[in-house]
């Protein structure tokens, strides 16, 4: 079973989920969801990220990512939610968003919810009830450790479980024994766009903004964790510099 919490993954490994909007059901189709997978896979090519998780149901779509450079993951989505929003208009003959607000996030503070994440990922379509067992579902990345590969990498895989090499022991029994999963976010906990968000904490930051380091970091936190916010937006908004506000942010998470 897992090892003793590494203090790295705080900082460096994030729960990532986008969605349609309007919750509608824009990867229903085989190839919609196969198309999104492979759009990912030749934009994190040439990026600093590791998938280490994904499952592409009909409406959203969950990842688990380690990032060298937080700002990356947000540049990534941005190149593969716009490439398929193009072709998705084109073929369907239709023009707008395709996906609701921006993919949101949370970070993952230790290995426990590391792995907790990684199970979730995994079982959401038994949530769903598409099917009764995870190797049953071909648009996650379960199968992709135990068969064919596509975007999980040997470095995934060092990367949650220390090493490649029989690794499937460790993986299996994480599975096996994490039946109730407890702190992650499900997508419909993800109801607040940001204008909502920045008006719910209009008040709150005002009063913390200038004095209250803590109470403005966990602000920051939740605001982007809810929102999917990048610095340099929540920099915008907040007329402060983003490392200052990445500075306040990690200082919470840190402590958890």
């Amino acid at each position: 079973m897992p090892r003793k919490a590494r203090k790295e993954i705080k900082s460096n490994y994030v729960h990532l989920i986008v969605q349609g909007i309007n919750k509608e059901k824009i990867f229903q189709k085989k190839e919609w969801k196969e198309g999104y997978i492979r759009i990912l896979k030749t934009k994190i090519e040439s990026m600093n990220i590791e998938v280490l998780a994904y499952c592409i149901m009909d409406n959203h779509a969950h990842f688990l990512v380690y990032y060298e450079k937080l700002e990356e993951v947000s540049n990534l989505m941005r190149k593969v939610n716009t490439t398929y929003a193009m072709r998705y208009n084109k073929i369907n003959k239709r023009v707008g968003f395709v996906f609701r607000d921006r993919f949101y996030t949370q970070p993952i503070l230790n290995e426990v919810h590391l792995y907790n994440c990684l199970v979730y990922i995994h079982k959401n379509p038994i949530k769903a009830r598409i099917c009764f067992d995870m190797k049953d579902y071909n648009y996650s990345s379960y199968n992709e450790y135990v068969k064919e590969k596509k975007l999980i990498t040997d470095n995934s895989i060092k990367l949650l479980f220390g090493s490649n090499y029989k690794y499937m022991e460790q993986f299996n029994a994480i599975h096996n024994k994490l039946q109730e999963i407890e702190d992650i976010k499900d997508i419909e906990e993800y109801e607040y766009n940001i204008e909502e968000l920045l008006k719910k904490y209009e008040n709150e930051i005002k009063e913390n903004l200038v004095g209250n380091e803590v109470e403005f970091g966990k602000l920051l936190l939740e605001i982007r964790q809810k929102s999917g916010m990048s610095l340099r937006e929540m920099s915008n908004i907040f007329k402060i510099n983003k490392d200052k506000l990445n500075k306040y942010i990690h200082k919470i998470i840190d402590k958890n």
